[in-house]
């Protein structure tokens, strides 16, 4: 049998582990209906995309990220690449958002 990856010359996706922060639940039921659906989705590909295009590090925080959904709303994350885990630390209005008080604990 010939492996996907002698096939292609790519390795298969690692799949990362997605995990929610206790207040994204809370800030995710409270996102205008139509825009719900987007967070939601943007959650499952980042399991097999943990940096997709338009992703970008926040100025002055290593290690987080920031991913843009409709209007001003942005998804706020970090990446583990050693244990395989995106954890979503917020989901805000660009403007409701203050990051220099991103707790140290949503770094991990």
């Amino acid at each position: 049998m010939i492996s996907r990856q002698r096939l292609t010359g790519r390795r298969p996706p690692v799949k990362y582990r997605v995990e929610l922060a206790p207040a994204v639940f809370a800030e995710v039921r409270a996102l205008p209906g139509h825009i719900r659906p987007q967070a939601r989705q943007r959650f499952r590909e980042l399991e097999n995309e943990p940096r997709p295009h338009g992703a970008k590090e926040l100025r002055g925080k290593p290690g987080v990220y920031r991913l843009w959904l409709a209007g001003h709303w942005r998804i706020v994350y970090t990446i583990n690449d050693d244990l395989q885990l995106v954890r979503v630390v917020r989901v805000r209005r660009k403007e409701q958002s203050d990051y220099e008080h991103l707790d140290d604990d949503d770094n991990d």
